[in-house]
């Protein structure tokens, strides 16, 4: 299980998303289902993305934060900001893309941020398949290399989703 949670918090348009730890795939469910809600707003004027208390990020993690700057990106016309101190993280971000979505910045201010942690989501495996899924097809859509590294990964994670969707439609 994750070590690491994600933490939110909402002001005037402005969204900020904090990670602390290790997030795992396991905190995304909530945080795509939030993302996706965030989408439909009309009032989204910018986004905040807070690595600065996070020791490590999985793909997943990637992918889904990937989707939201490509949202907000043709959605809403916005460059989400992406704060980082960990030379690491931010080497991993902008491997997989991330600096073409986010302006990431090395940021040294306040860490107590007014966030509350996001509720965690009950876990399935169809609903952890089909986040893990949808983050990797996002990063494959951000480069090349990304889309060599993922594609495997993903043509097994699609046929999961495939075998799992035939075994409930109802026989007919």
């Amino acid at each position: 299980m994750s070590t690491g949670h994600v933490e939110y918090a909402s002001l005037n348009g402005t969204h900020i998303f904090k990670l602390i730890g290790e997030v795992r795939a396991q905190s995304c469910i909530s945080l795509d289902k939030l993302l996706n809600k965030i989408e439909q707003q009309d009032n989204v004027v910018g986004a905040i993305v807070d690595l600065t208390e996070t020791s490590f990020i999985d793909s997943t993690v990637l992918g889904v934060l990937a989707k939201l700057g490509l949202k907000l990106k043709q959605v809403h016309h916005i460059q989400a900001v992406m704060l980082s101190t960990n030379s690491d993280i931010t080497t991993l971000a902008n491997s997989m893309g991330l600096g073409q979505v986010f302006v990431i910045l090395n940021y040294c201010g306040d860490s107590h941020v007014c966030t509350r942690a996001l509720i965690e989501e009950h876990v399935t495996h169809r609903n952890m398949l089909t986040t893990v899924l949808d983050a990797h097809k996002t990063l494959m859509k951000l480069n090349e290399s990304n889309k060599n590294m993922f594609e495997p990964l993903v043509k097994q994670l699609q046929k999961e989703q495939d075998n799992l969707d035939k075994v409930s439609e109802p026989n007919i």
